[in-house]
């Protein structure tokens, strides 16, 4: 494609990301590319990326603003982590030049779509469920199809994609999940029965998460809301995709894990293909 426009959504915190905005704007300056502050939601447009200079946070915001418009996003890794990143701090003129030269190609991510009394929305990572008193506790009933999969007595749930296996969830005790598999991933957070594991569910079906207490909601991280006691919670896949731009060359998965997590990567497996 013939890059004409970039949105870009900063970490305003981090004043290197503010700075590294100036050098992507003088590139842009210099090649007749417009850089434009990403609004609420960025309009569909050819020849459009989003490049988002901050941590996962970051990318998590950039994901929100572009769900549905067909607009993928270059993370580029301002923090510590930047598990979803593809570019550090030094190199971002540089990727955006190979976005330029077609260098790379589109990763399409799936992302949950809930509904919980007057609150809906998406999210690329997980949706949370958690108690809405000062201890967290709540107790939930999970369900599958026609199925009742388990009573949860503990702190809650959360349920991730894919891409949100990382993250959250990893930090719960849930598996890692190959980012291009489609699925519910639903793991318990600090539950009272020791039992109770992460299970995977399939894509094509919706959950359904009866409080049998009052509960509160995140979606990435960000509150989105609360449902009383005996209300359901209904999280299935969204009709809404987030596009990745993954850059030629780049690490592959795994050995993304050996330098972010920690992960036992074979030295000769550094890139995909």
């Amino acid at each position: 494609m013939r890059l004409e426009r970039i949105y870009f959504v900063v970490n305003a915190a981090k004043p290197v990301a503010s700075a590294a905005l100036g050098r992507l704007e003088a590139w842009c300056r210099g090649h007749s590319v417009e850089a434009i502050e990403a609004p609420g939601r960025v309009p569909r447009g050819e020849g459009t990326i989003v490049v988002a200079l901050g941590g996962d946070g970051t990318i998590l915001r950039a994901a929100a603003r572009t769900a549905g418009a067909g607009v993928p996003i270059l993370g580029v890794n301002v923090g510590s982590l930047g598990f979803l990143s593809q570019a550090s701090l030094d190199r971002l003129v540089e990727a955006v030049e190979q976005v330029a030269a077609g260098d790379f190609t589109i990763e399409e991510r799936m992302r949950l779509r809930y509904e919980a009394g007057a609150a809906s929305g998406t999210a690329l990572n997980e949706i949370v469920v958690t108690g809405a008193g000062a201890n967290r506790f709540c107790e939930l009933e999970l369900a599958w199809g026609e199925s009742v999969v388990a009573s949860l007595p503990g702190d809650g749930l959360i349920v991730s994609t894919a891409t949100g296996s990382t993250a959250y969830s990893l930090s719960a005790g849930g598996p890692i999940v190959v980012p291009s598999v489609a699925c519910l991933l639903v793991t318990p957070l600090a539950t009272h029965r020791l039992g109770l594991r992460p299970v995977l569910f399939p894509a094509d079906g919706g959950l359904r998460i009866r409080a049998l207490e009052r509960v509160q909601l995140a979606a990435d991280g960000d509150p989105v809301g609360s449902c009383e006691a005996g209300s359901e919670v209904l999280i299935r896949r969204a009709d809404e995709t987030t596009l990745l731009i993954r850059l030629a060359g780049a690490l592959s998965f795994f050995y993304a894990l050996a330098g972010k997590l920690n992960w036992p990567a074979s030295p000769d497996r550094r890139r995909d293909g």
